[in-house]
């Protein structure tokens, strides 16, 4: 949502710090990244903007922020190490995008640390991710002393119309509904790629000679998959044609070499392929001195890879949206198998990969989609009046 939750969410911790001067406030994201990458750059933002002085110990990831009558301590924690809490004596303490948390460890602890200040409280800001334990807590189960704000990002005024309609460009039903509109959607059960509809999506699709191939690629040693794809500027715009797929015959067997010439081999009409492969074949590994995205470049391939892989929460939210312009080939029988049979575990937005026959090739796909069709809001200040 884009209804300025993390900003609020420091703006709160002020708030608490204020009213319990010279007492610890807790701030947690879920994981340390998101520690650095989101709260620390919006905290620091908001006591430049009110003018607040502060001093930042990174070896205790504390902050100590004083303003004109007096000073309070914000101390920056990831809750997925929250048994690492206890010992504190805090005055209040925050957990941003809770709803990512698989279970309520870091919330109980936190209520079982509010023991030193004058105005003892805890909160929470999330997207909604389906029907867990922030659910329970604040909206099934509601115990006397919590409260329930939700809020529609479009309820932000502060937002520009050309921001919002991205939104809704940008995502499918259900994540509107929980994305957009703050509803409780279950996101963490069931089909991952729920937006796949096997009468809509699949076909006949034929292969254009004179098109540039894309390929989306999985290095898993066995099977080794391959999605093939080309784009139109008319719907439908992703068009699968093929997939390959490569059992490992022993060793010595360069299965990175062997894809490239078979697909080399089978469309040799075809000038230029641009593949878009797993972003961890980038490593160079011990036994070769060339990576898999060498050997996929000396066979002529042209490599679009991020440094890093790509969230699997963005990356399955864009392949979702991206199923309002995808037809896919009726012969990609393990593509489909994928998009349909595919789950998520249970209580979480990671992909259940249990079944090793499953996940390949719309991993692969994944690879793709993320690189050239990302799911992402565009980036807007947002201020709160």
């Amino acid at each position: 949502m884009s209804s300025g939750k993390t900003y609020a969410f420091c703006l709160k911790a002020l708030a608490e710090l204020g009213r319990n001067p010279g007492k610890i406030i807790l701030l947690a994201e879920p994981v340390y990244p998101m520690v650095r990458d989101v709260l620390q750059p919006t905290l620091e933002e908001i006591l430049r903007e009110v003018g607040f002085d502060y001093t930042y110990r990174a070896s205790e990831m504390k902050y100590v922020v004083r303003w004109k009558t007096g000073h309070g301590t914000l101390l920056l924690r990831s809750a997925e190490n929250w048994r690492r809490w206890a010992g504190l004596n805090l005055a209040g303490f925050g957990i941003d995008e809770a709803s990512l948390l698989k279970d309520d460890g870091a919330w109980k602890m936190g209520l079982s640390r509010l023991r030193d200040g004058y105005h003892l409280t805890g909160w929470t800001t999330t997207t909604p991710e389906g029907f867990n334990w922030v659910w329970n807590e604040w909206a099934n189960e509601v115990k006397e002393g919590y409260e329930l704000i939700q809020a529609r990002s479009t309820d932000n005024k502060h937002l520009p119309q050309e921001f919002i309609d991205s939104l809704y460009e940008n995502y499918d039903e259900k994540l509107i509904k929980a994305y957009i509109n703050g509803e409780f959607v279950n996101l963490q059960f069931g089909q991952t790629y729920y937006s796949f509809d096997r009468q809509k999506n699949t076909g006949d699709v034929r292969y254009d000679q004179k098109k540039e191939i894309k390929i989306a690629m999985d290095f898993n040693i066995d099977p080794f998959c391959a999605v093939l794809l080309q784009e139109y500027d008319t719907y439908p715009k992703i068009r699968v044609f093929d997939e390959i797929r490569l059992s490992h015959t022993g060793e010595g067997d360069l299965m990175t070499t062997r894809m490239a010439k078979h697909i080399k081999s089978k469309y040799s009409n075809c000038r230029r392929f641009t593949v878009y492969p797993d972003p961890a074949g980038q490593a160079r590994k011990t036994s070769s001195k060339f990576t898999d995205h060498d050997l996929l470049r000396k066979e002529g391939f042209v490599v679009k890879v991020k440094r890093q892989a790509p969230s699997v929460t963005d990356s399955v939210n864009s392949v979702n949206n991206a199923m309002k312009t995808i037809k896919i080939s009726s012969n990609c029988k393990n593509f489909i198998l994928d998009l349909e049979q595919v789950t998520n575990k249970e209580g979480t937005r990671e992909i259940d990969k249990s079944n090793k026959n499953l996940t390949h090739f719309s991993d692969a796909f994944r690879y793709y989609v993320d690189f050239e069709h990302p799911c992402r809001k565009p980036k807007t200040k947002t201020f709160l009046g």
